[in-house]
């Protein structure tokens, strides 16, 4: 009987250990008896930081762990960082401790090592350097420091801060306040004394769970160097490093331009030209300009095989009850078996326009092309470049390169922003910053894409002088021109070019007294009198009505953690504001 007490005894003491280890085993747990703070404010604006904290530890540790934010948001939504510089980490005789620096999130991490952490009161002295902790408003420059941070996961017993400005800061000027409490906290629990240019804080009560205290001290301008601009853009960019990539890829693609994007350069000038050079066309010209077979180049086309009576133009006015409608007609003039001198745009052109085109006066309103023709363009553009390459002019389509780097420019534009944008959400940095550089990183490789098509020597020669040729047209002069027995037939042969260079007006005002009888393959009512300016007018008009309606398609078809920028005064400021801040924990 005896021996069955004893045993449940023995069972039920077993039972109680393990269901309370820590009694079992001695109870382990920390806090922090005080945590005083020096913030020395420089008159360079940097800021040096002493910390004092004294941990309690029950049981045994082998030391604490110090987090402070320093990635903060501007109010525009990028980053904005503390440099933070450990300068040493002591014991209270000036020892120098064991530490390791780490990164987490947004925050710096200090992981400290504490001989002899057991059951006794251990004092741990940590200094930094911290640059971009001062604020520069328009009327004052301030300090807001989160002085012990509200997310230490112990008690702290006494809290105190001291600040040590410049001495000009002393004065009626000076001024500071300090906040207590969890995060968001506007309570003032805190005693705050103003001796020169000193100010000294100490809260009246302990701190407790995720409580703390945050200091402010503001002071006349001009105490504190303020940074100019190029330091700001360097802190700018330090914070937001993720804008340097941009940086990488224009100098990338501006080396990949210089390579094989830009033209082979000509030592010989732009020499004045009175023809187009090696019998090109206006399309041809236009398109060797800027290597785009852009609408213009197309309708001065459509403009060059009417001149040289292919086609006529018409224009054609219908008139309503209420209103009237004008539409132009092409009227075939030549059919397809007659088309053997035209160059293979001009027949896509053609064909495009006349989609039978065996019979002469054949006739198609330009209407009637409307959401049809625009499936013929690639083609006629094709055709173009495909004389242009044949003709030695270019080595690759450049529409083809264009369009290379465009995806290209697409696909870093995507890519970085989302490898950008995880880096960000691990790292704590700005999402903004990551999407704003991916972004740019594209964009910069699609702004190249219309640049990097680049012409032979001969094609750089040749666009040499069809440029001489566009100065040609635009000096131009009436008198000149006047003494040419054939001067209305060079105005009709050079008009088309004219168009496709961008010069048709300057060309027409040098025949205008020269140039009286209206054109056959171009009918229009001239009203009171003919004049070349009219004609030309009419032919814009004519021109961009045809240009959109080459393009256009069906509607099926068409594409469808706390702010840095705050003060501290004036109600704004709370516990946990500002810069600093952080927490820890025992380890």
């Amino acid at each position: 009987m005896l021996r069955r007490r004893l045993f449940v005894l023995a069972l039920g003491a077993y039972l109680a250990a393990m269901s309370f280890p820590g009694r079992a085993q001695g109870q382990r747990s920390w806090r922090l008896e005080s945590f005083d703070v020096l913030l020395e404010v420089q008159p360079d604006g940097s800021l040096t930081v002493t910390e004092m904290l004294q941990p309690r530890f029950v049981g045994s540790f082998n030391g604490i762990f110090r987090t402070i934010p320093v990635d903060y948001r501007t109010p525009e939504g990028f980053n904005y960082r503390l440099f933070v510089d450990l300068v040493r980490v002591t014991d209270e005789n000036g020892n120098a401790l064991r530490y390791e620096t780490s990164r987490e999130g947004h925050y710096i991490k200090y992981k400290i090592w504490i001989p002899g952490a057991k059951d006794t009161t251990k004092t741990v002295v940590l200094s930094y350097r911290v640059e971009n902790a001062i604020r520069y408003f328009d009327e004052h420059d301030e300090l807001y420091w989160n002085a012990t941070g509200t997310e230490w996961p112990v008690p702290i017993d006494h809290a105190s801060a001291l600040i040590k400005l410049p001495t000009a800061a002393a004065g009626p000027s000076l001024r500071a306040t300090a906040y207590t409490g969890t995060y968001g906290s506007t309570a003032s629990d805190a005693e705050v004394e103003i001796t020169g240019s000193q100010v000294s804080i100490r809260a009246r009560r302990g701190l407790d769970y995720r409580e703390g205290l945050t200091v402010v001290a503001g002071w006349d301008k001009g105490v504190v160097a303020r940074p100019g601009a190029l330091a700001l853009a360097w802190r700018f960019l330090r914070a937001n490093w993720m804008f340097g990539f941009p940086l990488v890829v224009f100098v990338l693609m501006f080396w990949l331009w210089f390579k094989r994007g830009k033209d082979p350069r000509l030592s010989e000038p732009v020499m004045v030209l009175y023809e187009p050079p090696e019998k090109l066309t206006p399309g041809e010209v236009g398109t060797l300009v800027d290597n785009t077979p852009d609408l213009r180049d197309i309708t001065a086309t459509l403009v060059d095989l009417a001149v040289r009576a292919y086609l006529r133009i018409e224009e054609s006015e219908s008139k309503g009850l209420l209103w009237k409608s004008h539409d132009y007609v092409f009227r075939l003039l030549k059919p397809q078996p007659e088309w053997g001198d035209l160059k293979e745009h001009e027949r896509e052109l053609l064909r495009g326009i006349f989609t039978n085109a065996t019979t002469a006066g054949t006739a198609v309103h330009l209407s009637t092309l409307e959401n049809e023709f625009y499936r013929k363009l690639p083609g006629i553009r094709e055709a173009l470049f495909t004389q242009l390459i044949s003709s030695r002019y270019y080595t690759h389509n450049p529409q083809k390169v264009r369009n290379l780097y465009l995806g290209l420019g697409f696909a870093v534009m995507i890519l970085a922003a989302v490898a950008f944008g995880v880096w960000a959400g691990r790292s704590g940095t700005s999402t903004l910053t990551a999407i704003l550089a991916g972004v740019s990183s594209g964009l910069i490789v699609i702004i190249f894409a219309f640049v990097m098509p680049a012409r032979t020597v001969h094609g750089a020669r040749v666009r040499h002088q069809v440029l001489g040729f566009e100065e040609f047209m635009n000096r131009a002069e009436k008198d000149h021109f006047a003494r040419l027995v054939n001067s209305p037939q060079m105005f009709d042969k050079y008009l088309p070019y004219a168009m496709a260079l961008g010069v048709e007006g300057k060309w027409a005002r040098a025949f205008e007294d020269i140039y009286k009888q209206p054109p056959d393959w171009y009918r229009s009512d001239y009203g009171a009198g003919f004049r070349p300016s009219l004609l030309v007018q009419n032919l814009n008009t004519m021109s961009s009505r045809t240009a959109s309606t080459f393009v256009s398609t069906p509607r099926s078809e068409g594409s469808g953690s706390g702010s840095s920028g705050s003060s501290g005064f004036g109600g704004r400021g709370f516990s946990g504001g500002g810069f600093g801040g952080g927490g820890g924990g025992a380890f």
